[in-house]
């Protein structure tokens, strides 16, 4: 029997921008229990530069608000992953199924990513321009 694959949208529930760092979790416990995630993509949109640029992803690990994150800054993991990115990319994205399981089942350690942009550029995340995520589910 053939499965189809419901592909789902999910905007941040939290996010905030500082600049080249950006902070962003969702909530993907909303997924029924008996569907199974079979992707999970993280897609970040890209200031234009006219540099090359790195971006980094690292897992939070603590607690955060976007009302003290200025002054309370949360716990992060070890890097996770490390992009190249070309001059005029637009946006680049992230295999994140490894986190699915965490994030859906155990919602209160879902603290979201971590994402920073090394440039040499003056370029910067736009807080109008918010990261989304991609599921796939059966």
């Amino acid at each position: 029997m053939n499965s189809i694959v419901k592909t789902s949208l999910f905007i941040p529930n939290r996010f905030f921008v500082d600049g080249k760092e950006m902070y962003v979790s969702f909530n993907i416990a909303v997924i029924p229990e008996d569907m199974a995630l079979i992707s999970m993509t993280l897609y970040v949109p890209l200031p234009v530069g006219n540099l090359e640029a790195q971006l980094y992803l690292h897992e939070i690990t603590t607690g955060w608000d976007e009302q003290h994150i200025q002054s309370v800054r949360p716990t992060l993991s070890e890097l996770i992953n490390r992009r190249q990115i070309s001059p005029g990319t637009r946006e680049e994205s992230f295999h994140l199924e490894h986190l699915a399981h965490g994030w859906r089942f155990n919602s209160f350690e879902n603290h979201g990513v971590y994402v920073r942009l090394e440039s040499a550029d003056q370029i910067q995340f736009s807080p109008e321009e918010p990261p989304y995520l991609i599921l796939g589910t059966v």
